[in-house]
């Protein structure tokens, strides 16, 4: 797994996209267009590949072949053979690098190729004018592409991944209510009383939504996010409290705590809230070893649980729940 996929992939102020005024979204079949929404594929489907495998090839061979070695090194992938000592002049990397790479890591490759590569060629305002190809691109037929070359072919095989908002790296497409949802409570999370439940929400995210995700690390950091958010209003003295802690010591300050919305009974809400950290807390199976096989969190879960810590650390950031 790649360091630069995990920690770069963070929420940040929202800017302006270099490559589109919005994060574009993909094509929809026609047989969708009435119904439910098509799924996005996680892997390169054949119709993706060889076009992907050729944009991998001319993005790299108009880099520094630097370039090539360090994603060959960052995806463990090996590019020479044994006689490459005596022809190694000749041996073009780059498309090495696009045609020997398993299928099952071309993302991981574009990616890491994406952190190296230099800023795309800002658009002419002027007509665009026919010029004549190097000598080297008319031998090898590699035409210099862009970005904005790599978000289409994305786009039109529905892959979940998109290009980052800098250009740097590949992530993954996500709602934008959602994506509002945890960027508001990652900002309210940065609260110097609650901790470091900002840093731990986005990590959750970061590692949840990743090319390559890491579930059982972003479900951790979603319990670390909420024990942070929620210590300074349940358990403020206690030093080595946890999400199980708190749980425990919610019954005994049901009377002492207030929660914005009422319903029908004025402890509802702090029940919904004590069920939300409760259904987290049971739903981490990868905590404690135990005689069975370990049961390790999938994406999908990692990812519900991101969302409820971000649900919950909004509630506690904000005080929407609080001591009277």
């Amino acid at each position: 797994m790649l360091d630069h996929q995990l920690v770069e992939f963070r929420l940040r102020p929202r800017e302006s996209r270099p490559y589109g005024e919005k994060m574009t979204a993909p094509w929809t079949p026609f047989t969708h267009r009435d119904g439910a929404p098509a799924p996005l594929l996680v892997s390169v489907p054949p119709g993706l590949e060889m076009p992907l495998r050729k944009w991998l090839h001319s993005a790299a061979w108009h880099q520094d072949g630097d370039a090539t070695r360090r994603v060959a090194v960052r995806c463990d992938l090996v590019l020479v053979r044994d006689d490459d000592q005596y022809n190694d002049r000749h041996v073009d990397y780059a498309e090495r690098l696009a045609h020997w790479t398993p299928v099952e890591q071309l993302l991981e490759a574009v990616d890491a190729l994406l952190d190296l590569l230099t800023a795309d060629p800002a658009p002419s305002p002027w007509p665009s004018i026919p010029l004549m190809p190097s000598v080297l691109e008319s031998l090898t037929g590699l035409q210099p592409v862009t970005r904005r070359d790599l978000q289409v072919l994305l786009d039109d095989a529905r892959s979940r991944y998109t290009i980052r908002e800098d250009g740097k790296a590949l992530v993954a497409r996500i709602d934008p209510g959602v994506e509002h949802a945890v960027r508001d409570a990652v900002a309210n999370g940065s609260r110097p009383e609650r901790g470091s439940a900002s840093e731990h929400l986005q990590e959750a995210f970061a590692r949840a939504n990743a090319v390559t995700p890491d579930p059982v690390v972003a479900y951790s950091e979603a319990i670390k996010a909420v024990e942070c958010a929620a210590q300074a209003t349940l358990q403020p003295a206690h030093a080595r409290a946890t999400l199980g802690t708190m749980i425990g010591e919610l019954p005994k300050l049901k009377e002492k705590l207030l929660f914005e919305i009422e319903g029908r009974n004025p402890g509802d809400g702090i029940e919904m809230v004590g069920s939300m950290m409760s259904l987290l807390w049971s739903g981490q199976t990868s905590r404690h070893g135990k005689q069975h096989a370990t049961d390790r969190e999938t994406v999908t879960e990692a990812i519900a649980a991101v969302h409820i810590a971000a649900a919950l650390v909004q509630f506690f950031s904000t005080g929407a729940i609080r001591r009277k």
